[in-house]
């Protein structure tokens, strides 16, 4: 069919594009090689005289590179495609030496002038043939650098939609790459695009982890060409590729969960580049001393680290520094040292004690050095270089407090740049003012935010299913039981206050056995219906360890009791959780190793593992990996910054290994009832929230004051000693209760002050001063034990009065609706009139898919009744809102395109109003027709982007056409059936376009839906 050729619809655009970005165009006939040649030898040999001086004096010398580099290229088939590329890469970057003859030392050898890239020949080729004659391929399209090929671009034809950027990168991995490795040895990365989407990987990459190019400071574009073009000019122009080779590319050695390492390449997101380069300016800057990375949870902030850290440990001006790595906890710290070591990269120190890390950092070593914050306590002035650069993650927890404060202190010359998902800003912490630059947008060098991570296919959105967990308490059967335990223990009123307030608090609701029980019933029939076919697994957060315990328990019993009855073996339920000295002997079992969790983890990740749920509470929060994770039942009352990190386990994209299926959204089934606190949580934080100020200089002054006033009290006393000896010596200074009185009112005013400060350095010279006299307060304190006295004899037996008394639970999922959370739905639904901008101007707002379907009800009633509700426009909106009904009876509200043809309704709606509004009938009638539009869509979609009007004449036929044949039911009879299917392929010969295929299948498919 002419005119839709693969070459003409999208290797010719791009092709463009690359020369238009500094690329010289050099047809694959006419390159000066042989086709079973990898290099262009006469390129590279130009390029070895012109960046090698020791070359440059004796040309010949050319030949002992080449040598070394097509023996290079040759062992690409039996050291492995990867290896190789690794060790072509140390070529690349001018890290080798070579031994010339007749030299007596050996010089470096440069291949690419990285620093100016015009120095070097820039070359696009297309229809590029390699291999001998019988066994070759042919690449669309190659990228040369000095005549070696760093490109690989696999364009498809649009034409056709069964043929995706997909089918590209399926022929690099799966047919180029392992049959003609040769041509990859050198190999940046490769790139595959149907003119809609572009992705881009490196050699051995698996498919489903290929990336999207993009700009953060540029509006989110949806596929389609323009996407396409803008990411070729951006990833694909020479200083970008050049810079991915030389700075932006590492090798790691992993195993696939519990598997045998392999050798992994690895290639950056844009973001991660922009964060490096943003980073890499401020530590330059003469006077800026500090920035903010915001990148989204699971965008891989850890590499971005990483890559931040080699370039910054290259970096000459910077002269040697030390590249510190700060976590808050030990698990995040080990993960990260494990990630760079598995690089390969040297200089690395991770020390286990703060002893440890002071004399590294005294010794004044120089490279990377792994740590958590706490390790920072009272370690006063460590080192005032200049050249020490403080990397955090995870930087808005703990870097508010004192712990943060001792580590600015540690390194007062020192760099601080600070990563997170979830920046904070309140009255009490703000992430953007501690770390950011108010010059800075939004107060962050670089943002990533969730929306446009999910648009680049980087993460999957998130699905929000309420479950309202109901009970009954048979309260006048309860106080009657209640009474009779008073009375029978003789409980006074005060006691038996104490009890019901223990007893009535929030926990004992959530560990009610029965809704235990039941919770786990409705986890484990929701998991297995609409989770396990996917091959996806669950965690579950629960209120606390107690809980976890509890849920691992009923869990696994009602497992084995479901595999008892349809013959199988068991599933399992893990619990991880943290464990202390003073636990329960039965939760003993629980105690993990850090081995041992990993080997859980490890199994909760690997498809076909039986070990289907885990189950935690506070763990695993943050830093947490698992891509197969599907679904989260969260049974815990969170908030904020802490909801987003913990419902965000569930947002990795992942594929089914067996079937290809991809995860579309991650699920979050709530029993708590969370509502607009997932909207909250998902707001971006404003970094103008201004936290509540404190003069601190006049309370210092007076908190001295009060302080030396309180130990004049105790002069003479040696407040260095301990012991009772010491501690008597001070009583005697308080003879009787008057003075005990007046001691603890003034103590009470040092500690108010103290408190309201805390953790302002300035303290730290009073600190054992104020120990001191706090532990001379305490024992001055009258100890009432009678409380928990009679809470160890009787609280177990109120408890289990309250418990039996709570019943009827239960778990309702009909009410099952869509969330809408993120922050560009909310505007769109502004956009489109369902939202008021001025209603709760200034707070996080959710909606529901329900209540907008509702909203667009109502105002269709309105107009439907007014002076032209009988207009076509809003009887065909109407139509489309019955259709959505029905679709919301079926429990289809849980759909992405559900959601997203609420919203296309509710545009289409308001333009509607206007026009009616502004031009009544008339108005109406210039609205174009709905049919019309969306089949253009189609078209437009699946054809060249040059013929407009050809694809107007087109839809005008097929609308003319199918009006006059169909009616009503016509797509459920096979004669109807066939007519209109025989009218349309009829346009199609007309304007010679494919009769069978994606183009006609999904124009036949919007025809059988809305006609």
């Amino acid at each position: 069919m002419a005119g839709f050729g693969e070459a003409k619809t999208v290797q010719q655009p791009v092709l463009e594009l690359l020369v238009k970005s500094g690329w010289t165009h050099v047809p694959g006939s006419q390159l000066v090689r042989n086709t079973e040649d990898v290099l262009i030898e006469s390129d590279l040999r130009s390029a070895l005289e012109r960046l090698n001086p020791v070359i440059a004096e004796d040309p010949e010398r050319a030949d002992e590179v080449l040598d070394i580099l097509r023996a290079l290229i040759l062992s690409a088939r039996e050291d492995g495609l990867v290896a190789t590329n690794q060790h072509f890469l140390e070529w690349l970057r001018g890290l080798k030496t070579h031994h010339f003859h007749g030299r007596e030392v050996f010089d470096p050898v440069t291949l690419i002038d990285f620093r100016n890239p015009t120095r070097n020949t820039l070359v696009v080729s297309d229809e590029v043939t390699f291999g001998t004659p019988g066994n070759s391929c042919r690449f669309d399209l190659v990228l040369w650098v000095n005549g070696i090929p760093l490109v690989v671009l696999e364009t498809k034809t649009n034409v056709n939609t069964r043929v995706s950027w997909v089918k590209g990168a399926k022929d690099i991995h799966e047919i180029y790459e392992p049959c003609w490795p040769e041509f990859f040895a050198p190999n940046a990365f490769s790139v595959a695009t149907e003119g809609k989407e572009l992705r881009y990987g490196a050699v051995g990459q698996d498919i489903d982890s290929w990336g999207m190019w993009g700009h953060t400071e540029e509006k989110i574009q949806p596929l389609g060409w323009p996407r396409v073009q803008r990411s070729v000019e951006l990833l694909l122009q020479p200083a970008t590729v050049l810079s991915i080779v030389a700075e932006f590319t590492i090798f790691e050695l992993k195993g696939r969960h519990s598997g045998a390492p392999r050798l992994h390449k690895v290639v950056p997101r844009y973001p991660q580049v922009e964060a490096v380069r943003a980073i890499h300016a401020r530590a330059l800057h003469p006077t800026k001393r500090q920035g903010l990375i915001h990148h989204t949870q699971g965008s891989g902030k850890t590499l971005a680290m990483l890559f931040a850290a080699v370039n910054l440990i290259n970096e000459p001006r910077l002269k040697n520094p030390s590249i510190i790595l700060i976590a808050d906890r030990i698990q995040l710290v080990t993960q990260m040292y494990t990630q760079f070591k598995r690089t390969g990269m040297p200089a690395l120190e991770a020390p286990e004690t703060a002893g440890q890390l002071r004399q590294i950092l005294a010794q004044d070593r120089r490279g990377v050095v792994f740590t958590t914050v706490h390790k920072f306590k009272d370690a006063g002035e460590l080192n005032t270089r200049d050249n020490i650069i403080v990397l955090i993650d995870e930087a808005h927890r703990t870097q508010e407090g004192q712990l943060g404060k001792h580590l600015r202190a540690a390194f007062p010359n020192a760099q601080f740049f600070g990563f997170t998902g979830t920046p904070i800003a309140d009255e009490d912490r703000n992430t953007f003012e501690l770390f950011g630059d108010p010059e800075d947008p939004g107060h962050a060098m670089n943002t990533y935010d969730s929306d446009r991570s999910i648009a680049d296919g980087t993460t999957v959105p998130m699905h929000v299913a309420p479950r309202l967990v109901d009970f009954q308490i048979r309260r006048e059967e309860l106080d009657a039981a209640f009474e009779e335990l008073a009375a029978e223990e003789e409980l006074s009123e005060a006691e038996q206050a104490t009890l019901s307030t223990r007893a009535t608090q929030v926990r004992t609701f959530f560990a009610n056995p029965e809704r235990v029980a039941k919770v786990c019933a409705d986890i484990i029939e929701h998991f297995y219906s609409t989770v396990d076919p996917l091959g996806m697994k669950a965690q579950v957060v629960v209120f606390d360890r107690g809980l976890c315990v509890a849920y691992q328990q009923e869990l696994n019993r009602q497992l084995v009791a479901r595999a008892q009855a349809v013959g199988t073996e068991p599933d399992e339920a893990a619990v991880v959780m943290s464990m202390q000295s003073k636990d329960p002997a039965e939760w003993q079992q629980y105690k993990l190793t850090e081995q041992q969790e990993q080997e859980v983890l490890n199994r909760f990740r690997a498809h076909g593992d039986r070990l289907k749920f885990l189950i935690v509470t506070s763990k695993l929060g943050t830093g947490f990996d698992a891509p197969i994770e599907g679904v989260m039942y969260l049974d815990k009352p969170l908030k904020l910054h802490t909801l987003f990190q913990t419902i965000t386990r569930t947002n990795r994209n992942w594929k089914n290994p067996d079937t290809g299926q991809e995860k579309k959204y991650g699920l979050i089934v709530d029993y708590v009832g969370l509502g607009d606190g997932f909207a909250r949580a998902m707001a971006p934080a404003n970094p103008k929230t201004k936290k509540s100020e404190v003069e601190t200089d006049a309370l210092i002054d007076q908190f001295e004051e009060e302080l030396a006033t309180v130990l004049d009290r105790f002069a003479g006393i040696d407040r260095t000693a301990s012991g009772f000896e010491a501690l008597q010596e001070a009583h005697q200074r308080l003879p009787d209760e008057r003075a005990k009185e007046r001691f603890a009112a003034q103590f009470s005013t040092v500690e108010g002050i103290w408190e309201a400060i805390y953790p302002d350095l300035r303290l730290e010279a009073h600190r054992e001063d104020y120990k001191w006299l706090s532990k001379v307060y305490a024992s001055i304190k009258s100890i009432d034990t009678t409380d928990e006295l009679l809470w160890h004899r009787l609280g177990a037996k109120t408890l289990q009065l309250v418990q039996d008394h709570i019943t009827d639970v239960t778990v309702d999922s009909a009410g099952v609706d869509l969330v809408i959370a993120d922050e560009d739905t909310i505007a769109r639904l502004i956009a489109s009139g369902v939202i008021d901008p001025d209603e709760d101007a200034g707070e996080a707002r959710v909606v529901t898919a329900a209540e907008v379907v509702d909203n667009i009800a109502a105002r269709i009633r309105r107009r439907l009744a007014g002076a032209n509700g009988d207009h076509p426009v809003y009887q065909s909106l109407a139509d489309r809102l019955e259709r959505l009904r029905e679709r919301q009876l079926a429990k289809a509200r849980d759909s992405v395109d559900y959601l997203q043809e609420i919203l296309e309704l509710a545009r289409d709606l308001t333009a509607a109003e206007k026009a009616e509004d502004h031009a009544g009938t008339q108005g109406l009638d210039l609205l174009p027709d709905p049919h019309k539009g969306a089949l253009t869509q189609i078209f437009e979609e699946y054809t060249s982007e040059d013929a407009p009007v050809v694809i107007g004449r087109v839809v005008e036929d097929i609308d003319a056409i199918v009006k006059e044949v169909r009616w009503d039911g016509w797509n459920n009879t096979r004669e109807g059936d066939r007519a209109v299917r025989r009218e349309i392929r009829k346009v199609f010969k007309k304007y010679e376009l494919p009769p069978t295929g994606e183009l006609f299948d999904h124009a036949y498919a919007y025809i059988a839906e809305h006609y």
